[in-house]
């Protein structure tokens, strides 16, 4: 990430004399710790690497540079093993293992009319919450992916739909080969999906899955079982509302990480939480939550997340993140707006939309366009403003293309450690954790103001839209304001950059700046 912002670009701190690593050893069951993410293009260009984050070593992403495998453009989803060594991971085209390998048979997933009408070659299958890696519950050498193809209707050639499919992958134990032995099987041949909200869940017994996804013609749930004998539609549940046009891939749904709740949510529907019960499938005490008004025409993206501990609810709804405590009796009642969308650009607008929850017990969030930094909730089990909620809160070492989050079921459910708090950014990794900066005027033609945090001293850099230095500024210890000059800069949107001396927190502060004549 060479021209966005000269933070990006400080040396690599030497963290092993200050002891700092991480020792996390709390979760036994560690499928999702591989998070892979990077570039939307088949040119490998600067800061259009692909890259990840392996949260056996801390929550820092790191660059797989010069690997363009697999590119990425929404779907995403991986899976490791319980000791949390990547085994194989897809982005809806392609399925690739952890030497970067496209396996035997691995591509030619979701291929078909779409492909052929629109994309000539399957680089990247779009979709936002549409495909997931399961293991077999019949055998430790069998995967699943679970993944919906775009079809034509033969009645209509300018409307599209999705099937739900799976792909059967089997290893060797012995030489960790993998191959595809089944490829795009129907589940269902007369069911129709919506776009996005695919997720599942591990049964009570611990081997079998529920998979739920709404279906389209219908405002209705499916929940899906998986077991040794294949896979079956157990129930189905209406919702209370009806279907409109952006219905379809404008949302998410989530289990709640003790599995007793489901939530779907986007601003066309609404919220709509369910009691689940692990043991047979059951939904139940259905509560709808008309918290938005979004008119069907307009584009609006959003998404649902649960805090560790189950009890808040986060909506992401484009320009707004909002928090809802399920613990009340009266749900609504308990809405909380944490923030509203800064203006922020990286390199384009950073609204607001798919968030998960990670290992290390964050909220992360990215957004609908391409970005070098995604949103935090640092603390998502606090009330209200006390969830920290950080607008660009992490760079990235690389672009995460187009609205792509990886895709997983919820694990630990049984576990009483749902994630790991330990789990942080350690030594020999250039990341930051970003706050924000007070400046004011704002917009501003001549002096700015700047208000510093309480430091020993460090340097505030200026940085325009293009990643370039314009300003540079040393600080000493105990400054608390400093103005700065802007009247010799052309009009434009500025970063305004502390960055402490001695950082051992990896801290930095950040405000956007208007610059006008």
């Amino acid at each position: 990430m060479k021209n966005l912002s000269f933070w990006s670009k400080i040396f690599i701190l030497n963290y092993i004399a200050l002891g700092l690593s991480n020792t996390s050893q709390a979760q036994s069951d560690k499928r999702d710790f591989y998070w892979i993410n990077g570039h939307n293009s088949i040119e490998i260009e600067d800061g259009n690497d692909n890259w990840f984050i392996d949260f056996n070593n801390g929550s820092s992403p790191k660059l797989l540079e010069g690997i363009n495998i697999l590119s990425f453009s929404g779907n995403n989803t991986s899976i490791c093993d319980k000791d949390g060594n990547l085994l194989l991971y897809s982005n809806g085209c392609h399925i690739a293992d952890a030497n970067n390998n496209i396996i035997d048979n691995g591509s030619g997933i979701n291929e078909g009319i779409w492909v052929d009408t629109i994309k000539d070659t399957c680089d990247d299958y779009p979709g936002f919450q549409d495909v997931l890696l399961l293991e077999s519950p019949n055998s430790e050498n069998l995967f699943y992916l679970i993944h919906k193809r775009t079809n034509r209707n033969p009645n209509d050639e300018r409307e599209f739909y999705r099937t739900l499919n799976y792909t059967t992958i089997k290893t060797n134990s012995d030489s960790n080969n993998y191959e595809v032995v089944e490829k795009n099987a129907i589940l269902f041949n007369s069911e129709r999906m919506l776009y996005s909200y695919l997720t599942a869940i591990t049964h009570q017994n611990e081997k079998d899955w529920w998979i739920t996804q709404p279906l389209e013609l219908s405002p209705e749930l499916a929940v899906i079982k998986l077991d040794e004998n294949g896979f079956e539609i157990t129930s189905t549940y209406q919702f209370p509302f009806e279907y409109v046009d952006n219905s379809s891939a404008s949302g998410s749904a989530r289990f709640s990480p003790d599995g007793s709740k489901y939530a779907y949510f986007n601003t066309y529907d609404n919220l709509v939480i369910y009691d689940f019960d692990r043991e047979t499938g059951e939904m139940s005490n259905r509560q709808y939550l008309e918290l938005f008004d979004t008119p069907d025409e307009d584009i609006r993206g959003g998404s649902v997340e649960w805090s560790p501990n189950s009890r808040f609810i986060y909506l992401s709804a484009q320009d707004v993140l909002v928090q809802l405590d399920t613990w009340e009796l009266d749900i609504e009642s308990s809405v909380v707006e944490i923030d509203t969308y800064d203006g922020g650009l990286d390199p384009f607008q950073t609204t607001f939309f798919m968030m998960a929850l990670a290992p290390d017990c964050r909220i992360y969030m990215n957004s609908l366009n391409g970005s070098f930094s995604y949103h935090v909730i640092n603390k998502p089990n606090e009330k209200g403003l006390a969830c920290d909620f950080v607008q660009q809160g992490i760079k990235l070492p690389a672009a995460s293309s187009v609205g792509t989050m990886p895709n997983f079921p919820r694990f630990r459910v049984d576990e009483e450690d749902k994630c790991d708090p330990g789990i942080t950014s350690v030594f020999g990794d250039d990341i930051y954790w970003r706050r924000d900066l007070t400046c004011y005027p704002n917009p501003v033609r001549n002096l700015l103001t700047v208000e510093l945090p309480d430091h020993k001293g460090g340097q505030i850099v200026v940085v325009d839209m293009k990643g370039h230095i314009v300003m540079t500024k040393p600080i000493a210890a105990g400054t608390l304001l400093q103005s700065l000059s802007m009247s010799s800069l052309p009009s434009g949107t500025y970063s305004v950059e502390f960055i402490p001396d001695n950082n051992k927190e990896r801290r930095i502060w950040t405000s956007r700046v208007v610059k006008t004549d």
